[in-house]
């Protein structure tokens, strides 16, 4: 077996694009605002609380398998499989990246499609959290008292975690070693579980980054949980049912995108001139300069992606004509871009989850790298460039398109009127539309020539 680098989103062949990249850009950016139109005409009278109404189908199939002791057992041992395999493997494993299972289960499988499954599927991480698991056979034996974080400390402790593990993954130049993944990974456990053994619930509600951040993108999915039981919704409605207010959330979303964006930033030319002019500010420090250059560039992005989305949201507030309660309102218009971090992770790992998943399963007769893995030859059959490019540009519209219906929605629920909150989503469209032009634009730069 010859697996692909196990770099992540590379696919190596490149697209002629049979129209200019520009033509491509305005047609996308023109999608979104002629559906901006159609939510007007055909939604625009949606006001006050009748604007966050959705239909919802209950499923009492997924009642009962919630109420299974059963089911929740064998998610839990399910995950901790999953968490011990990646350890061990790690550690243990040959250190060659593209022959150790733990890159593909942590990376591909988790990382990248996990986020796409709770999405699609739902908040299955609650069913399959590894930490939550091995809380529980701790209490076993020891069941301390325990005490609660403070409500005013918000998400803030997951957002910063959220940036430490991206910028391990996108910075530290560190994130294919095995061994080092498995380290990290057990110190993350560890500190899961004191936390969780020390502060309870709210550990997994403002700490534990994984849990946050599928809670969020749970929102996002078809299954929500009612006063009657499960049910079934329209994919991205749940966005609007709100997710607690404050800054810390919308600077959590917000590093979704910008982690997202700086990810496809790495390949565009215009990062690696700012890297070559600013090298002798911190070539000297050899790989730590580098990584220190490129945590800082990620924090910078995100600072920019927060200021152009605070004087946005000042403008949308403006022009609403209500006066309204900022931050709540911040943090609701800051939820309608989920279907945007998704769609984009889901386009941006397309050709990686695709094809690098596949080397998985060989790997997996050979788990340490003792000998040589059964023979296999990857299926590129939806991964040719032109596919990767088409896929993407739908994606990037589609979740673009649910984040404008969301938006108008929220508007005609805080500002009222029809016309009020026609107003106030012009500035929204406006970085609607940036933001379908730029993530193509990003997109295009490894997938394209002429890109």
């Amino acid at each position: 077996m010859t697996p692909l680098a196990v770099f992540l989103h590379a696919f190596g062949q490149r697209y002629d694009l049979p129209i200019s990249l520009a033509l491509y850009l305005y047609a996308a950016g023109g999608v979104v605002v002629i559906s901006f139109v159609m939510v007007v005409a055909f939604a625009g009278d949606k006001v006050g609380e009748r604007a966050l109404d959705y239909p919802t189908w209950r499923v009492p199939l997924l009642d009962r398998l919630a109420a299974s002791r059963v089911v929740r057992a064998l998610g839990g041992v399910l995950g901790v499989l999953v968490l011990l395999a990646s350890i061990v493997t790690g550690l243990f494993g040959t250190q060659d990246p593209n022959r150790n299972p733990s890159e593909y289960l942590v990376w591909i499988y988790f990382w990248a499609g996990f986020v796409i499954l709770t999405g699609l599927v739902g908040n299955v991480w609650g069913w399959v959290n590894p930490f939550r698991a091995l809380e529980s056979l701790v209490r076993l034996a020891y069941n301390p008292r325990s005490g609660s974080l403070p409500e005013r400390l918000g998400v803030w402790p997951a957002a910063i975690l959220y940036y430490l593990f991206a910028a391990f993954e996108l910075a530290s130049g560190e994130a294919n070693h095995p061994a080092v993944l498995a380290s990290l990974t057990i110190l993350y456990t560890l500190l899961t579980l004191c936390g969780a053994l020390a502060f309870g619930e709210s550990w997994y509600r403002q700490v534990e980054v994984f849990s946050v951040l599928f809670d969020l993108i749970g929102h996002f999915s078809p299954i929500e949980r009612t006063d009657q039981g499960f049910a079934l919704r329209p994919w991205g409605t749940g966005l609007l049912r709100g997710w607690g207010a404050g800054w810390d959330r919308v600077v959590f979303i917000l590093l979704t995108l910008s982690s997202l964006a700086f990810d496809g930033l790495l390949a565009t030319s215009f990062y690696q001139s700012l890297a070559l002019d600013t090298s002798p500010l911190w070539i000297n420090l050899g790989q730590l300069g580098s990584a220190l250059f490129r945590a800082a560039s990620m924090l910078v992005l995100t600072l920019g992606f927060l200021v152009v989305f605070a004087v946005v949201m000042r403008l949308v507030i403006y022009f609403g004509y209500v006066r309204v309660e900022a931050t709540p309102t911040v943090t609701a218009f800051a939820l309608t871009l989920v279907p945007i971090a998704l769609v984009y992770n889901a386009a941006h790992n397309y050709s990686y989850l695709l094809v690098q998943s596949q080397y998985l399963f060989p790997l997996l007769s050979d788990p340490f790298g003792t000998g040589r893995p059964i023979a296999f030859t990857p299926n590129f059959a939806l991964a040719g460039a032109a596919v990767v490019w088409y896929v993407q540009v739908v994606l990037i519209v589609i979740g673009h398109v649910i984040a404008v219906y969301l938006s108008h929605m929220r508007a005609g629920e805080r500002f009222r009127t029809a016309k009020n909150a026609l107003l106030s989503q012009y500035p929204m469209l406006l970085l609607m539309v940036g933001y379908t032009m730029t993530s193509l634009w990003i997109l295009a730069q490894p997938t394209t020539r002429g890109g």
